[in-house]
């Protein structure tokens, strides 16, 4: 399901962005402070829905206010001298062992159990 949140300026970069089915429910964001009322964004460092909303509304490059540690070039220098490419399976050793398979699936003895589980009040009777 796609949500839909409506921001509104409050003045400089200060915006209130409210869901657009529930009323009651608004948050405050502060693309300068880099906060929002969620906290969310205090204490992942990854700007939240409701600022990534708000800077959409802005037209500002949401990818300036992702620190550089979750960017894909950080992970690729950090990672670079430890993983090494794999080749494709076309490509791997033939030997004259049979291959290995998984085992065989086994049936159970037993009725097989219902799909659904049914929760607690769900079992009690009125």
């Amino acid at each position: 399901m796609t949500q839909f949140w409506l921001p509104s300026w409050a003045g400089d970069k200060i915006f209130e962005v409210r869901h657009t089915s529930m009323i009651g429910e608004k948050y405050v964001v502060d693309i300068d402070q880099l906060d929002c009322t969620c906290r969310k964004w205090t204490l992942t460092g990854m700007p939240c829905c409701h600022a990534l909303a708000a800077m959409n509304f802005l037209n500002i490059n949401e990818e300036d206010y992702v620190p550089n540690w979750f960017r894909r070039s950080t992970y690729q220098e950090t990672y670079i001298p430890i993983i090494y490419p794999v080749n494709g399976h076309q490509l791997w050793e033939m030997t004259s062992q049979p291959d290995v398979l998984p085992p065989p699936k086994r049936t159970l003895p037993g009725r097989p159990k219902k799909k659904r589980r049914l929760e607690a009040w769900e079992l009690k009777k009125d």
